[in-house]
């Protein structure tokens, strides 16, 4: 029975848009994973995600292609994988392509595999199309480099017809070196009885080499690391803000005396304010593009992903709890929590009022306005100079074109466009700041920012009137939206006090979110979640162990901005399955998928390491610590100083690879403080201690608000059972008029803090 395309079949945008291809796709699935067995054809696997730039390219150039689609129907078994539904099967490959290459990996990720065993035989990214069809198509005359993917189609279908045997090998020898490369990460020191006093005495060494690493690799021009591409890294830079103060006091260095050399705080905080000036940062509507294609942030690659979303905007409120006098980073907090609540990304309704949830991703790519039938990288956010001007009158568009350096032959560089996609088009971006135009223009800066905003604002009326607004992958993915949950808690929680509206909406849309994920991918029976949600219904994907822990996170953080036990409650639930389903009873820490999960995989991969997104280890090691000290579970503490621990090794020899972890390794030496507002049954006033507290960089420290007139309530007594402490601190207020703070560490609390001033001097202390 000859092969044909089954992607009609799939829910998921990314398939979808392959259905039509000629190219005869089947799902990753036991029926076409055993035809490829019965037909002793290799697999190729071929993982992208819906908003992805170079997947749409290869889909265009060589899976519309009826010469490629002949190649791969007949020797291959093509199979297509969306990473958001199966980040288990691409992170698998994805570690195999980049221990093949050098450490570079992206998508589309395109993978042979032998039939049977799925051992990788051959992998990469991008490689071009027919060359003799593109120029036809396109009347491009600058042919890509590298080797066409139709040489690679029929050199691997040459290797493995004539020396199959040889293919198996190679593929056999790949896996067992990744699985001797993550057993050798992970597994037990034998030598080493205690692997966190190991740690633990070494931290000042880590600290130094983490500051150090980063600093040799600083940009100090534009910010950032190393060369481009240029990914933000929020993690890293949360990191250095978090713990800039630690790196400097356990190197023993003043930093006051290397006045040439900036502080992690210092570095962190320059990369937020270059990348929200940058082409990175839709300066025109809201959001942050993916990462950016040079070192200046100037031209991004525009997908929009709710993953960045959620870390930039914890990274830019680390920056302002950091140093409040930074209005930029408090402009950025209000751009992405409001681009999140009131954006593409939103679930909503048909009357656009949110019901809970964020979609995926905005694609890369859109509509041309000169060509209704051509879908451009950029094509809503760039701009050319004379439709700049038609928007705009001449004074105001001089100080706009002068503000985001509109050129009239185009802001970008040629090289950075090798398929002329922008060639005249304008990407806004930051090049003269507010008191330079005020010169130059002989006016106020009131007044040049009062004529930006008019700007701004009829720029956005234009694009989203005139223009078809890039497509939205409209999967709701359980772990990035425990990211984005979190962060608007945070965000709302520290800003009340400023933006009590604003706040108000943010949280009301991070509770929504959490009750969504509650009704519709939550079993209350099982305990188990549903990684995706699309188009009214749950997917068949059960949830990983980033799912998990993700959204233990951010219902940690919605519990310390509404102190519903509630959440508190949940999160233990979660913490509790994600042990039973993940955890290496062996070695310590999680697993990525659970045991049952891995019969189609070459891999079990247990990972501490971040990448783009923080690794669920880190942030799990973080959630045990923090439930451990809210609810005083012992178990919790211990599973978290083992889940460090499990890390020993990398953490010794590359710290800066485990930036997410470096807090919990604190923890683990220090501990955790959880800061109790007791409040007695009269019900006094309590904002003036809550907003210096949420108005504050507090690390490792738990907030909790213990109300006596709930004493006779469920979670109250669910609180109390869970932790026995909160009973004392409870009974010595029940007598007071007015609410005290305990600042507790383990089974000790300090005396009672019942003013402002005094609360501030201990946390001043503390920190």
């Amino acid at each position: 029975m000859p092969l044909v395309n089954t992607l009609s079949a799939s829910k998921s945008p990314y398939l979808q848009s392959h259905k039509d291809n000629p190219v005869a796709w089947q799902q990753w699935n036991e029926a076409s994973l055993k035809r490829a067995v019965n037909e002793n054809k290799p697999i190729f696997l071929s993982i992208g995600y819906h908003t992805c730039h170079w997947c749409h390219v290869m889909n265009e150039e060589s899976f519309s292609s009826d010469l490629i689609a002949s190649i791969l129907n007949e020797h291959f078994i093509p199979i297509k994988v969306d990473r958001e539904e199966r980040p288990d099967v691409d992170g698998v490959y994805m570690y195999y392509l980049q221990a093949m290459s050098g450490g570079r990996g992206g998508w589309p990720l395109n993978v042979f595999l032998a039939p049977g065993s799925l051992h990788p035989i051959f992998a990469g990214t991008y490689w071009p199309g027919p060359w003799e069809e593109i120029s036809v198509k396109t009347g491009r005359t600058t042919k890509s480099s590298g080797p066409e993917f139709k040489d690679v189609l029929l050199r691997i279908n040459e290797l493995w017809s004539n020396e199959e045997e040889k293919c198996r090998i190679a593929g056999s020898e790949a896996v067992a070196q990744l699985k001797q490369y993550f057993e050798a990460k992970t597994t037990r020191d034998a030598t080493d009885q205690n692997p966190a006093a190991t740690l633990i005495s070494k931290i000042t060494s880590l600290f130094t080499d983490t500051y150090e690493y980063f600093l040799d690799r600083f940009d100090k021009s534009n910010g950032g690391f190393g060369n481009a591409p240029k990914f933000p890294s929020p993690v890293i830079l949360s990191t250095l803000i978090r713990q800039s103060s630690r790196m400097a006091l356990e190197e023993k260095i003043n930093m006051s005396e290397r006045t040439n050399e900036p502080t992690p705080a210092d570095m962190a905080i320059f990369t937020l304010d270059k990348i929200a000036q940058g082409g990175i940062h839709d300066l025109i509507g809201r959001g942050f593009s993916r990462y950016s294609v040079t070192a200046d942030w100037s031209l991004p690659h525009f997908e929009k992903m709710l993953y960045d979303q959620a870390m930039l905007l914890n990274a830019y409120l680390d920056a302002w709890l950091y140093d409040k006098s930074n209005k930029n980073a408090q402009d950025c907090i209000y751009d992405i929590a409001n681009y999140l609540i009131a954006g593409p990304l939103t679930h909503a309704s048909e009357s656009s009022i949110p019901v809970g949830g964020f979609y995926s991703a905005e694609d890369a790519d859109s509509i041309a306005s000169d060509n209704a039938f051509t879908k451009r990288e950029g094509a809503f956010y760039v701009w050319t100079y004379e439709e700049f001007f038609k928007v705009l009158d001449r004074i105001p568009g001089d100080i706009a074109a002068s503000r985001w350096n509109i050129q009239e032959y185009g802001n970008v560089d040629p090289e950075n466009d090798i398929h002329g996609e922008l060639r005249l088009q304008n990407v806004p971006a930051v090049n003269m700041t507010i008191d330079e135009l005020s010169k130059t223009f002989g006016m106020t800066p009131e007044k040049i920012s009062s004529i930006l905003e008019d700007c701004r604002s009829k720029l956005r009326k234009y694009r989203e009137t005139t223009r078809m607004p890039p497509s939205v992958d409209n999967k709701i993915v359980v772990s990035w939206n425990g990211l984005a949950l979190g962060a608007l808690a945070r965000a709302s929680s520290a800003l009340s006090s400023v933006s009590p509206i604003e706040a108000e909406d943010w949280l009301e849309v991070a509770e929504a979110t959490a009750d969504f994920i509650y009704r519709e991918m939550y079993d209350t029976e099982s305990g188990v979640l549903q990684r995706i949600f699309l188009d009214s219904q749950v997917g068949e994907t059960r949830g990983m162990c980033e799912d998990y822990a993700f959204l233990i996170s951010g219902l940690i953080d919605l519990f310390e901005a509404t102190f519903d036990i509630h959440y508190l409650r949940w999160a233990v639930k979660l913490q509790n399955k994600q042990n039973e389903l993940f955890w290496d009873k062996e070695n310590s820490g999680f697993y990525s998928v659970t045991e049952d999960e891995t019969k189609r995989l070459i891999l079990r991969i247990k990972s501490g390491a971040d990448a783009v997104e923080p690794s669920a280890n880190s942030i799990s090691s973080s959630n045990l610590y923090r439930l451990s000290a809210l609810i005083g579970n012992s178990k919790f503490e211990s599973l978290a100083q083992n889940t460090v621990s499990a890390f020993t090794h990398d953490l010794l020899t590359q710290p800066y690879s485990y930036c997410g972890m470096l807090q919990s390794l604190v923890a683990t030496k220090e501990g955790m403080s959880t800061i109790v507002i007791a409040v007695p049954s009269n019900e006094p006033e309590i904002s003036d201690l809550l907003c210096l507290l949420r108005s504050s960089l507090l690390t490792n420290t738990t907030i909790l608000v213990l109300r006596t007139s709930e004493a006779s309530s469920d979670d109250f007594k669910w609180l109390l059972q869970q932790n026995s402490l909160y009973q004392d601190i409870a009974d010595s207020v029940s007598s007071m008029d007015k609410p005290a703070v305990f600042i507790c560490k383990g089974r000790t609390c300090s005396l009672p803090i019942t003013n402002v001033e005094d609360l501030k001097k201990n946390i001043e202390l503390a920190s």
